[in-house]
């Protein structure tokens, strides 16, 4: 019986030609992984299945890059919609293998791999510049992060994705919340993070398995110098602001202020990311049961006392093992 403590997952392949293969109802699954990290914009998946004979040929025959593949979860009440995309690689030696692995990616791999020129006039928004971006390749959108206006953007050629994360990240520095990115069906989500109705508890004892805790320099900022607008031969200096650079060295990030922005604000903005950045990271890696309805940039209350961990944390990345019913949640 399905329940939060005992996840089940099927995974259905349709192919271009119209055919459908359900995979766990064939019982050929021996691997299923799903992973969603931030350093890749679209999530990705391995499935490794029995090269099983259907219809006279091997699955590695029928199944064929583009295919679309999707899988589904049930807790309890139902399956629902984990993922949905395409079949990007097939991995096999020769039809005779015993075993074939494909690799499969969410819809967000089209704007990883497509590239674009982009230039927008002086004061449009952040939504505005997604949503001109989205509308010409269409696609869908639902938009809940916040937006700022943006000066001129000279024509720049940019990965589709990157053009994105670029402007959100403009605007990040301004609302200094944390959005997400991500995709649901066929349409493109850009909402705030630890915003889920739902907080799930991870907890020692419980449902986690291990707690693992690396402590890192990566990502710190102890130093920070702000500009003015470029002009012809040169660009103003006009604050440096620094913290911690005698204990972990200089790090330097740069800020940037319009001609209309007051640069109190740009410094409240740099001594915010100071205070934010200038120290080390602790990052927690939590394997615990499956739950398909946690995703990334969730608030996720964990509850590890032997680790030093009690509280809410929100969470970074995450991966699937599907087979296994377990899953490493990465927490900042």
């Amino acid at each position: 019986m399905a329940s939060l403590a005992n996840p089940q997952y099927k995974a259905v392949v349709k192919t271009s030609s119209g055919k459908k293969y359900d995979l766990f109802k064939s019982r050929v699954i021996l691997d299923l992984t799903i992973s969603d990290d931030p350093d890749s914009l679209a999530k990705e998946v391995s499935l490794t299945v029995m090269n099983a004979v259907q219809n006279g040929a091997t699955l590695s025959t029928l199944i064929q890059p583009s295919d679309r593949l999707y899988i589904s979860a049930d807790v309890g009440n139902g399956y629902f919609e984990v993922f949905r995309g395409v079949i990007w690689e097939n991995d096999r030696v020769t039809d005779t293998e015993k075993e074939v692995t494909f690799t499969a990616y969410d819809y967000l791999i089209y704007m990883m791999k497509s590239q674009d020129y982009f230039y927008y006039k002086s004061g449009l928004s952040t939504k505005e510049i997604v949503k001109k971006i989205c509308t010409a390749w269409k696609l869908k959108l639902s938009y809940s992060y916040g937006s700022i206006k943006n000066k001129r953007i000279k024509p720049v050629q940019k990965n589709i994705g990157d053009m994105i994360i670029y402007v959100l990240n403009k605007a990040k520095k301004s609302i200094s919340s944390r959005y997400i990115f991500t995709i649901e069906g066929t349409t493109v989500i850009i909402k705030y993070a630890n915003k889920n109705s739902t907080i799930y508890k991870l907890k020692e004892g419980k449902n986690v398995i291990s707690i693992e805790l690396k402590i890192t320099m990566d990502d710190i900022v102890t130093k920070i110098k702000i500009y003015g607008e470029s002009k012809k031969n040169s660009i103003p200096r006009l604050s440096t602001l620094s913290k911690n650079t005698s204990k972990f060295g200089t790090i330097q990030d740069i800020m940037d202020k319009d001609k209309k922005e007051k640069l109190s604000k740009v410094k409240k903005q740099a001594q915010n990311k100071l205070k934010r950045s200038a120290k080390v990271k602790r990052e927690y890696t939590v394997t615990a049961i499956s739950n398909p309805k946690i995703k990334r940039g969730d608030t996720v209350y964990v509850d590890c006392g032997t680790a030093g961990i009690k509280g809410n944390k929100t969470v970074k990345s995450i991966s699937h093992d599907c087979v296994a019913g377990t899953m490493d949640v990465v927490f900042y």
